[in-house]
């Protein structure tokens, strides 16, 4: 699976879908841009609706529901949207006469007149999806418990709106890639499923919920304060400004291998001049030391597609900041909400450590589940 985005690309992928398959070579279709994808578990007895939980990406739609940054409670969505999502769920219990789990992805996009927006189911699986436990775990609803008396018809409990209910609390899922035990694979998030495990984290807020559950991540090292930034992919992304502006205001050197980038990010007011860094790209040792002579310490490449061949240099920078053990951030608006999450903890006297281990000390976003939540 690929997202075309011009001819030449169209052409490779269907030459490529012809070799593999020649009788029924591709099924093509309509790919909505900068849209946003919403996960929706629930559980139904007899096309009646029971439980329902409603997820948000962070990343925009595009990128694999199993390998997307999953939010709970919702962080933008109104109670119009929330709404109009359970009459969706409603619906489709009812059409199918569900009785069990099952799971919907649905895009939301925004209209041009800036009405209401509109919401399109693309997907749904009638069993329980990767995220039954998470949404369990932070609703505080076992929703499994909810799922085997409806497939059974025992102890069939009255529905319940949990969505209604506020909290003072907000959950992330994050995935975890294998990206070293692939060697040459291109760390790039697409709509095919990359990751090979998930992290989740309670926080009072998205940004300390993502701060917890990134860092849990294994292999994610915090760049030290004023250490290099490396900075590439698509100058037309809008988050690439706003996060180069806040990396520059919290004493971050910024380093640019590519030209256009460079001259985009110097542009820019209120941004220190970038470095710019003489990329190697077929010598893997002289790279290492150009990143230790810049003190390069993460890498953030946002890309709009996979690297053309080895010798991309966005696809350099992501592959070996995975080799080297350079923290890595592929997505724009995951490096927004990770911006925003660093800006928030260097100015917290208690937050930022630099990423160094501490004996005995206990960050403040660690506590028990039951402090968040508790089955009901």
């Amino acid at each position: 699976m690929n997202v075309v985005w011009d001819a030449s690309t169209l052409n490779h992928s269907l030459t490529a879908a012809a070799e593999v398959s020649p009788d029924h070579p591709a099924v093509i279709t309509k790919f909505m841009e900068n849209a946003q994808e919403i996960d929706v578990d629930a559980a139904a007895h007899k096309g009646k609706l029971l439980v329902h939980a409603v997820s948000e990406h962070v990343e925009n739609a595009g990128v694999h529901s199993g390998d997307a940054t999953l939010v709970l409670p919702p962080f933008s969505l109104n109670e119009d949207d929330l709404a109009r999502l359970k009459e969706i769920a409603e619906k489709v219990a009812a059409a199918f006469e569900i009785s069990g789990p099952f799971n919907m992805q649905i895009i939301r996009s925004a209209s041009a007149d800036g009405s209401a927006s509109t919401l399109k189911v693309i997907e749904c699986n009638l069993r329980a999806s990767r995220s039954f436990p998470f949404v369990s775990k932070v609703l505080g609803h076992n929703f499994i418990d909810v799922a085997t008396s409806a497939i059974l018809g025992q102890g069939v409990p009255e529905p319940v709106d949990l969505m209604a209910q506020k909290r003072d609390y907000t959950a992330i899922k994050v995935a975890q890639f294998s990206w070293t035990r692939l060697a040459g694979a291109d760390p790039f998030l697409g709509v095919e499923m990359a990751s090979t495990g998930e992290v989740a984290a309670f926080g009072r807020d998205i940004h300390e919920a993502y701060w917890a559950s990134l860092l849990s991540v294994n292999g994610i090292k915090l760049p030290r304060k004023g250490a290099g930034v490396l900075l590439g992919g698509d100058i037309t992304k809008p988050e690439l400004a706003s996060v180069a502006r806040t990396l520059s205001d919290l004493g971050f050197q910024l380093c640019c291998s590519n030209r256009d980038v460079e001259q985009f990010i110097g542009s820019l007011p209120y941004v220190k001049k970038p470095v710019r860094v003489e990329f190697p790209l077929k010598d893997k040792r002289r790279l290492r030391e150009v990143f230790d002579h810049h003190e390069i310490e993460m890498v953030i490449n946002l890309s709009k597609s996979r690297g053309r061949d080895m010798l991309d240099e966005d696809y350099v920078a992501r592959r070996n900041a995975v080799d080297f053990g350079i923290m890595l951030i592929n997505n724009a608006r995951c490096a927004q909400l990770f911006v925003g999450a660093l800006t928030k903890k260097m100015s917290s006297d208690r937050g930022y450590t630099e990423g160094k281990y501490v004996e005995g000390r206990i960050p403040a976003e660690v506590k028990p589940w039951s402090a968040w939540a508790g089955y009901v």
